[in-house]
């Protein structure tokens, strides 16, 4: 049985204490402070009000079910904190009546407001500087502590090092520099580079391959790099090493699982019948695709499961359109990324800043507002500066972000065919107030916008009845050495046994006097990808059961799991958690992933996709979400926000 512990650091490194002590009890009583509707009359948790930011503790969370939080600007929010919850439920669970009686009516104007300050936002607020620079005023309304949604990074300090992991959102391929896309001219504007370099591999230190991201290491690029299969501390080979390297002959499997996987991981052949292959996808489930098009067993579905859970739909392949795989380039679907030993790390142009795309997002946001980041406009400064909260939303700014403020009414003033404005209510330091737009782009889920807009017409309210969602929690695990997969030969896994999916370092890219180091007596950062799918059941009852799982676990509950996990799989490489884990973060996100169902790309029985309905939008209203590609990423966050702003700015 774990037994609870604190490590012995001394008083610089004591932030990384443990809350291994709190009970459930605790748990349940501090959860519900600030719950519901008591958010209106309580005092407002720590990272909702901006009155107790200098009081708070910096880089610590003290919350039982958040946990620790990290250090730096970002340590306030790491992933879906208890305060953005409660906030986020507030509009699904009070009164909306009783509280839109106390709105305080603002005299202030603005010629957009977007809702939403993630990748969505950000790229519409792009797109609106594109066309008015200086000239018109928008406001950006975030409802976390920090920018980024899910581009945001968890920050340690161990022992000296500045060591860096991603909450959500990761890995991305470099542009085409000579190509004319949005993704290019953001790059160029912003100062993104198109060359990056990381740091290489010494043979001296270890002989361990190790991705430049966390996803390529497992299935897409196993042969490249050095993945360990976890099936269990009592099983006879509790580690099988490079499995796919000898075409899983020593994985405890039946021949015959064995032979269709390999048939899968090889398959080049079309399946599809008819000329439309998208749509043809589209009309099955990914099980169905692997099953009955293709003569696999389930235990082949069962082995992709999680693969697409993680990577897309954070659900099943029983209930995820088939197309989606497609997008995954998984096999059947013939987009399948063929491994290709002749290419080296990269030419595979699949990448990660430290901290995951928040290197990407700090620069759009340097470049829209140039005083949000401090320092100069260098690579280096924009990756590791401080945030100037005060600078985001000033008077005088364009392009202001206001934080900390949750969209809880929106509604056409009058009839949205000839209404002049939108009204846009919120929440911010226990008060509700309300401005006006003369357009507004929804860069947020469509969980919460069909919530909010009180005027939205039925056929996309009935659209969205059609977006189903799934959970996702990405831990952080930051250790003082990792000699222990060193020893075991690896630099990622996939868990066969236990708790969560699979995990993975990554080898430093090159950032200035911040690079983390790359040496197995030194710090890294470990991260975990847990998802919650629930094959079996309903593609609603999947999120449903998903998210009740996630969130109703203390940080305490959690970091028990992890550090009895991480002491079967790694412990025999001689793994001491007492001493080598130096933080554990988590990030949960209950709307991880949109996760399309049969249909929802082009339509089911000549029926119009529900993606499309909403992208119509209506008013002076638009849909800019990555939810409406059917696949969440940081390039079709941008796109939707900026093709969402192109049809709202059309009424400035």
């Amino acid at each position: 049985m774990f037994k609870s512990f604190d490590t012995k650091m001394g008083k610089k490194k004591d932030k990384f204490r443990f809350l291994s002590n709190i009970t459930r009890r605790d748990f349940i009583s501090g959860s519900l402070i600030g719950g519901g509707s008591a958010l209106l009359y309580a005092n407002a948790p720590w990272a909702f009000s901006r009155s107790n930011r200098k009081r708070r503790p910096k880089g610590i969370f003290n919350d039982p079910w958040t946990g620790f939080g990290g250090v730096g600007d970002y340590g306030v929010s790491n992933g879906n904190v208890a305060s953005t919850r409660d906030a986020a439920h507030l509009v699904r669970d009070v009164d909306m009546e009783e509280l839109l009686s106390t709105t305080e009516q603002t005299s202030e104007e603005y010629d957009m407001v977007i809702i939403g300050g993630g990748f969505s936002g950000i790229g519409a607020a792009y797109e609106f500087h594109k066309k008015y620079g200086d000239t018109k005023k928008c406001l950006i309304l975030e409802n976390h502590p920090v920018f980024g949604g899910e581009a945001k990074l968890n920050e340690f300090d161990v022992d000296g090092y500045r060591i860096f992991a991603p909450q959500g959102s990761n890995d991305f391929g470099l542009p085409n520099e000579n190509e004319n896309s949005l993704i290019t001219d953001i790059y160029k504007k912003t100062g993104l580079p198109f060359k990056l370099k990381f740091i290489d591999k010494d043979p001296s230190v270890s002989n361990v391959n190790t991705p430049l991201d966390n996803y390529y290491g497992v299935f897409w690029e196993e042969e490249r790099y050095d993945t360990g299969y976890f099936m269990g501390k009592n099983a006879t080979n509790p580690w099988i090493i490079n499995p796919r390297k000898d075409r899983l002959a020593r994985m405890p499997w039946s021949n015959t699982l064995k032979a269709d996987l390999n048939r899968a991981f090889d398959d080049k052949e079309g399946h599809h019948k008819g000329n439309k292959l998208d749509t043809w996808l589209d009309s099955m489930s990914y099980k169905d695709l692997l099953e009955k098009e293709m003569g696999f067993s389930p235990k082949v579905t069962e082995y992709f499961d999680p693969i697409v859970a993680i990577s897309m739909g954070a659900v099943g392949c029983d209930v995820l359109s088939a197309y989606s795989a497609r997008q995954l380039e998984m096999p059947g679907t013939e987009a399948r990324y063929y491994y290709d030993s002749a290419k080296n790390d990269y030419d595979i142009g699949v990448f990660s800043y430290p901290g995951g795309n928040t290197g990407i997002f700090r620069h759009i946001i340097k470049y829209l507002i140039p005083k949000a980041i401090k320092g100069r406009k260098k690579f280096e400064s924009i990756l590791y500066n401080d945030i100037d909260f005060k600078a985001l939303d000033r008077p005088e700014n364009p392009i202001s972000m206001r934080l900390n403020s949750t969209a809880i009414d929106i509604q056409h003033e009058g009839d949205a065919e000839k209404s002049d404005y939108v009204n846009v209510t919120y929440y911010q330091d226990a008060k509700v107030k309300r401005l006006n737009a003369r357009s507004v782009v929804m860069g947020i889920g469509g969980w919460v916008a069909q919530k909010i807009i009180s005027d939205l017409p039925k056929p996309i309210l009935k659209a969205y009845d059609q977006f189903y969602h799934g959970p996702i929690l990405v831990v952080n695990v930051a250790v003082r050495n990792w000699r222990f997969l060193d020893k075991l030969g690896i630099s990622s896994g996939r868990i066969f046994e236990g708790f969560g999916n699979f995990f993975s370092i990554r080898r430093p890219m090159i950032t200035g006097k911040h690079t983390q180091p790359y040496d197995p007596e030194k710090p890294i950062a470990i991260t975990f990808y847990v998802p919650f799918h629930k094959p079996g059941f309903s593609i609603k009852e999947q999120g449903q059961l998903g998210r009740l799982e996630l969130l109703n676990k203390s940080y305490a509950e959690f970091e028990k799991i992890i550090i009895n996990q991480m002491t079967a799989m790694f412990a025999p490489a001689g793994f001491k958690a007492e001493h080598d884990i130096a933080g554990i973060i988590l990030n949960r996100w209950g709307h991880a992933y949109i996760s399309p169902q049969p249909g929802f790309h082009f339509g089911y029985n000549g029926k119009e996709a529900p993606r499309e309905i909403v992208r119509k939008g209506f008013g002076r209203i638009q849909f800019g979400h990555s939810e409406l590609t059917g696949y969440m990423s940081h390039t079709r966050a941008l796109s939707e926000g900026s093709r969402a702003a192109i049809d709202a700015m059309k009424f400035i």
